[in-house]
């Protein structure tokens, strides 16, 4: 028993699934109770029509659980392919056959060892199939289970082949594109018109020739044209051999949580009252564009911007006026820049002016005048019509300062300048003439 037991084991090792580990009582299974089973049959008075009958695989089994139908579970739930569990078998049929042969030391073998042996291989062949029908049907259940769930998932769950062909799509996928299984199985993902569809394709290449996990971003417009955003990964399925036999991806919607976050984001970075950008979201512009400036050694000017005699028409308006009034100012401002420009709202009636790749100081003071002109003009909010004016401040990067806290602060300095000097005009900073 020992000797059929250790080529039973040795043999199973060299079977097991790249990437897994078992151990002795792992790889020898149930083979000990199989034999013990073949043992005791052959012990057992046997019939003509049950050697007919097992012969033709006609003897029906035991209803309760076998060895071999344990064997058959067991080398599902280790991830061994069917042909390797049926090896098993083959080898042990192998084996056992030639320590058998062995063991009869005459030339002539007895017809009671012959008898014998076809029944140990009857006995095997009934093992085999006790063994192939418990992984078949073990197997048809998990696939049953795996589809359900997969089926009964909001997400879409789908695979591939190698060549990046649809091989399955759960309900959800189906439901998305409109089209049945059978109308989707092997066409690829332009053939199904999806959006982005070389993007999911190298997605696809991507994993099989790294063997990694790929996420990539699906945007898909439904009927009412409204666009909705999927988070995909695409991941490899591995086989025995450690080679990539399939890709295997899920998408999730996540339009509402983009939404969200893009809401949350806006909130964060933006003025509620104006659309500008905050004062959060103007110092992290100001510093991507003075690393920007001393990358390319380019001239670059802040405007410091404060609105003259805001507080008196917001008291005396009201401040359903004065926030009419910083709206209005703030598109003037806008109206005036080019689109590489950056106009922020730092609160009050405080706007702040990015001007980035300057050709000479000059065009500083040309966006400078024609933001006081704009905002010089009556604003339509009461009548009469109120009229304020705006002291510019000028700092200019790298000559007024070389980090966002200095050029901020010469841009500071310099607004009040030009509030000491009568307002309605700007200044550059004091080593400057305005």
């Amino acid at each position: 028993m020992e000797t059929i037991l250790q080529e039973w084991q040795d043999f199973a090792a060299t079977l097991v699934p790249a990437g897994r580990t078992m151990n002795k009582v792992a790889l020898r299974d149930h083979i000990k109770l199989i034999l013990e089973t073949v043992a005791a049959d052959l012990d057992q008075p046997q019939t003509e029509r049950d050697a007919a009958d097992k012969s033709k695989g006609l003897l029906a089994p035991e209803p309760e659980e076998t060895a071999a139908t344990e064997h058959g579970k067991e080398r599902l739930a280790f991830g061994f392919g069917l042909d390797a569990a049926v090896a098993e078998y083959r080898a042990l049929r192998a084996s056992v056959t030639r320590l058998w042969q062995k063991s009869l030391k005459d030339e002539t073998i007895p017809a009671t060892a012959v008898r014998d042996l076809i029944r140990f291989n009857e006995a095997i062949d009934q093992a085999i199939n006790e063994s192939v029908t418990s992984y078949a049907y073990e197997k048809e259940q998990l696939t049953r289970v795996f589809d359900t769930i997969l089926s009964s998932s909001p997400d879409l769950s789908f695979t591939f082949d190698l060549e990046g062909r649809f091989a399955y799509a759960n309900k959800a996928m189906t439901a998305l594109l409109g089209r049945g299984m059978g109308q989707i199985t092997g066409k690829l993902c332009a053939d199904l018109g999806l959006p982005g569809a070389d993007v999911l394709q190298r997605s696809i290449e991507s994993v099989i020739r790294s063997k990694t996990q790929v996420r990539a971003e699906m945007r898909y417009t439904t009927g009412e044209v409204v666009t909705d955003v999927y988070d995909c990964i695409f991941a490899p399925v591995i086989d025995v051999d450690g080679e990539v036999e399939a890709v295997v991806g899920t998408a999730r919607n996540v339009t509402d949580r983009r939404a969200s976050e893009e809401h949350n984001w806006r909130r964060a970075n933006y003025d509620s009252l104006t659309d500008l950008p905050n004062r959060r979201l103007f110092l992290d512009r100001l510093d991507l564009q003075l690393r920007h400036a001393a990358r390319t050694q380019s001239l670059l000017a802040l405007l410091f911007i404060d609105l003259d005699h805001f507080k008196e028409i917001n008291d005396s308006l009201g401040h359903d006026a004065g926030d009419a009034l910083l709206r209005q100012a703030a598109l003037r401002i806008q109206s005036s820049l080019r689109n590489e420009d950056t106009v922020a709202r730092l609160g009050g009636d405080e706007f702040t002016v990015i001007l980035p790749e300057l050709g000479s100081p000059e065009h500083a003071k040309s966006v400078a005048a024609v933001i006081q002109r704009e905002l010089a003009r009556p604003f339509d909010i009461a009548h009469p019509a109120p009229q304020v004016s705006g002291s510019i401040g000028v700092a200019f990067y790298p000559q007024d300062g070389l980090t966002v806290g200095d050029l901020v602060k010469s841009a500071d300095s310099a607004m009040y300048l030009a509030k000491q000097a009568g307002r309605n005009q700007f200044s550059f900073c004091a080593a400057r003439e305005g």
